[in-house]
């Protein structure tokens, strides 16, 4: 039986797993609902009535620390925008930008966040075309929160399904949880050593796969509620059943290594530079690796783990990540 929702909106409502999901059916569905909505995918695909499309994608950034080894909040909010557009099969054009700025942030902190901006955008071939700043008083605010938007045109030959189907394969384009271990461990007082956010774009990768000439069916990010809680979306919204591999997870030594001592299951921490795709059997490009497989059912994800049991994997819940990207 599903749980009432809390009466107030606690930190697990923004960690992208069973609550945020919720909340989103419950309160923005019902009021704001249509077609392009109901979706609830990294982008919305919107015609043009010119026989083009357009993938149109916002996302804001509230995460502590500003800066973190391999990133900052302003290199994640231009590169978590892009992705979203990529995995969707669209050439990303342009961003827009909206800043929230609590009162004594240091110029100089502004500055970085924004050339780190800049260097990202320029280095994925788009602009920042519009903007905008509000500035609250000291102590309404967390120093900056970013929310980016953006637009790109779909790809007629890379226009997919949306849904996995049974036989897929399930195929990650690198190895997992670094971004959300490096966040976790700095936030503990730990150091996480060699370890560095995967934040970063994700359109050379997907190119690669295209490239292979695979049938792809569908491409997610695992951003918020990670891995895991990604797959339980796509096994519901595509009625079948996933199998995944702990066998075959690819994670970093140094992961490892923080994943033990933190107690993290690597499944439910969040990437902001990899992606999920689901795609027919076929050569696996440089960089992929083979996960998993989609079968008939009713939307179960199951992991067999390297002990040859099995574990059945949902949403994130009971585990709130705040502030993560």
């Amino acid at each position: 039986m599903r749980e009432s929702m809390p009466d107030k909106i606690i930190l697990s409502h923004g960690d992208g797993g069973a609550l945020t999901r919720e909340l989103f059916r419950s309160t923005f569905q019902k009021h704001l609902g249509n077609p392009f909505l109901s979706e609830a995918d990294d982008s919305a695909i919107l015609p043009l009535g010119t026989g083009q499309e357009i993938c149109f994608t916002t996302d804001s950034f509230v995460i502590d620390p500003l800066f973190f080894p391999g990133g900052d909040i302003g290199k994640l909010s231009v590169y978590g925008t892009l992705n979203d557009l990529w995995v969707s099969g669209a050439k990303p054009l342009c961003l827009s930008c909206g800043f929230i700025i609590e009162e004594g942030l240091a110029m100089a902190t502004l500055e970085k966040i924004v050339r780190s901006m800049a260097d990202a955008a320029s280095s994925s071939g788009v602009s920042i075309v519009a903007g905008d700043t509000k500035v609250v008083p000291r102590g309404k605010g967390d120093k900056v929160y970013i929310n980016t938007s953006g637009i790109g045109i779909l790809q007629p030959e890379r226009r997919m399904d949306r849904k996995a189907y049974p036989g897929d394969r399930v195929l990650v384009s690198g190895t997992l949880a670094e971004h959300g271990l490096v966040i976790m461990a700095l936030r503990a007082g730990l150091e996480p050593g060699e370890l560095v956010s995967d934040c970063g774009p994700v359109g050379s990768a997907v190119d690669n796969l295209f490239a292979s000439g695979r049938e792809v069916h569908m491409m997610r990010d695992p951003t918020r509620g990670g891995l895991a809680t990604v797959l339980k979306e796509v096994a519901e919204a595509s009625a079948c059943n996933i199998t995944l591999y702990e066998s075959e997870i690819p994670l970093k030594e140094e992961a490892r290594q923080l994943l033990d001592l933190l107690g993290l299951d690597p499944l439910y921490l969040p990437c902001e530079g990899r992606v999920v795709a689901f795609a027919a059997p076929g050569p696996l490009p440089d960089g992929w690796i083979d996960i998993g497989e989609v079968g008939s059912g009713d939307g179960t994800v199951l992991l067999k783990t390297r002990y040859g049991g099995h574990r059945r994997l949902g949403f994130l819940e009971g585990m709130p990540l705040p502030r993560i990207c």
